[in-house]
């Protein structure tokens, strides 16, 4: 266990190096020098790297941070900064990682400085430098995830919750629910809006014979039916299945977001990856974000950029609620009842909630063979 940014001046460097708030870096490298000087801030310190962090264990795990009773009174509200200065710990690994890939030290800038954002991003929310997403940095640090002009990617392997078929002749793709998932009487996913399950619902079911691939079809918007349909093996190919390998995207708030640098993104993407990690066989991509709240299609017009991103992606029953889209068109910090309705889509969005309806966000996949990104329309989707 190597403890590199220990040193003041290493951990400055690459405070310096992925874009760090100024009084997040004084912050740091003051944290650096308490660990040096407080054996029992040390051994609290070398503990939770070890075991949460050169473990691997953080990469398995989505959790709060648990704040070590000392670390909080020596720290208090920059407490969470401790961590991730043992987090950043992993700077020079990840350094070398991008150095054996032939990575460029302007895309380990573009992807690592996210970290630096969100530390901003807390500070302009509560008053005070903090980490308040812990959970999501080890792929940044681990050189999982990669930031590609507008986007971010990952490699990912697919739960299977759904099984994806294309049709060749038809040109027509079709999504149908696995074994045992349990569903409103309406298609959605039940413990949507952290409710309790209606009494109306159905379970799906689903089954390959040596003719027929059997089972509950999803509509494009998310729905699944209460119905069985039959596809026949010598017309339908499954495309899609557990342990398929995918590119997880994740769309970061810092720049502006359009359907010409979404496809500009993932071109770059096809290429980074087929130079970089000729081994990565993907299909398509996987999205879990709360621009794929179908209710926006509603609050927006079809000219959105929004609409238009979420129409290129097959959405599934998720057992999805507000607070996503909640904390990136308002904040998690506000409360409905001190929420403004400065924008447009701000308004629609406490009108809904007024009107005591329903939002919540979904899961959706995009594969290559479908189409080109951007150009894509599944058949028969609700434009509703």
């Amino acid at each position: 266990m190597e403890l590199l940014l220990l040193s003041k001046d290493l951990t400055e460097h690459y405070c310096r190096k992925i874009l760090m708030p100024e009084g997040a870096i004084e912050i740091l490298v003051k944290i650096a020098n308490k660990i040096n000087n407080d054996q029992k801030l040390f051994e609290v310190y070398s503990e939770f790297y070890k075991n949460y962090i050169e473990s691997g264990y953080w990469t398995t795990v989505w959790e709060p941070l648990t704040v070590h009773s000392y670390v909080e009174e020596v720290f208090g509200n920059e407490a969470t900064l401790f961590y991730l200065h043992a987090a950043l710990q992993r700077l020079p690994l990840t350094e070398r990682k991008y150095s054996e890939r032939g990575l460029s030290e302007e895309l380990f800038v573009e992807t690592l400085r996210d970290i630096s954002v969100w530390v901003q991003n807390a500070y302009n929310l509560v008053g005070y430098y903090a980490i308040r997403n812990f959970s999501w940095i080890w792929r940044h640090l681990e050189a999982k995830l990669f930031r590609l002009g507008r986007m971010q990617f990952m490699e990912t392997t697919f739960s299977g919750i759904v099984k994806g078929f294309y049709n060749a002749k038809e040109d027509t793709f079709l999504l149908l629910c696995s074994e045992g998932m349990e569903l409103r009487a309406n298609g959605d996913m039940q413990g949507v809006c952290n409710k309790e399950k209606t009494t109306d619902g159905f379970v799906t079911n689903y089954e390959e014979t040596e003719d027929y691939f059997i089972g509950n079809p999803i509509t494009p918007i998310g729905k699944a039916l209460n119905k069985q349909v039959k596809l026949k093996r010598d017309e339908w190919k499954k495309v899609l299945d557990k342990d398929d390998t995918l590119l997880e995207i994740h769309i970061p708030r810092d720049t502006a977001f359009d359907m010409e640098s979404i496809r500009d993104s993932y071109m770059q993407a096809k290429q980074f990856y087929a130079t970089y990690f000729p081994e990565v066989k993907y299909k398509g991509m996987v999205c879990h974000t709360w621009l794929f709240t179908p209710q926006l299609r509603e609050m927006l017009p079809l000219t959105s950029n929004i609409v238009k991103f979420q129409k290129q992606f097959y959405l599934y029953p998720t057992a999805g609620s507000v607070s996503f889209l909640w904390k990136f068109v308002f904040n998690e910090l506000t409360e409905v009842e001190n929420a403004k309705p400065d924008t447009s889509l701000r308004k629609e969005v406490l009108t809904y909630l007024q009107e005591d309806k329903e939002i919540f966000d979904m899961r959706g996949i995009f594969l290559d063979l479908c189409g080109d990104f951007g150009t894509v329309s599944y058949r028969n989707e609700d434009e509703n």
